[in-house]
């Protein structure tokens, strides 16, 4: 089966795939159906004609290779930790604290004028 072996031998490119169909993250969980539509997917995209119960075949032992590899660490029968570095999920700063804004002048009371109005207006 062509299929198998192009899926198998070009793993880091599969796993790429699966990254930008699904949410794949270092640490993360990854589910079997993901895997299996992933590579369903795939193969399609790359023109290889493949059926649903061979997608399955082909998504199991693509997930025995990974986890010989130590990439997919099992949870149960159907859930793996990913165990891949370079997907790490990017660090997200906090926004910088904006500075504080002026203080609004005081309210003067009704009737009198800025101390600058007041100056002008005494005879010197």
């Amino acid at each position: 089966m062509k299929q198998l072996a192009y899926v198998l031998e070009n793993h880091k490119e599969v796993l790429g795939f699966l990254k930008s169909r699904f949410p794949m993250y270092h640490q993360s969980n990854f589910f079997f159906r993901d895997v299996h539509y992933g590579i369903l997917t795939f193969l399609e995209k790359k023109d290889m004609k493949v059926t649903y119960p061979a997608a399955e075949q082909i998504a199991r032992e693509f997930v025995k290779k990974l986890e010989k590899e130590g990439i997919f660490v099992p949870v149960d029968h159907q859930t793996w930790a990913v165990n891949y570095p370079e997907y790490r999920k990017p660090v997200v700063k906090p926004p910088a604290a904006k500075p504080a804004a002026p203080a609004a002048p005081a309210p003067r009371p009704a009737g009198v004028a800025p101390a600058s109005q007041q100056a002008a207006s005494k005879p010197a």
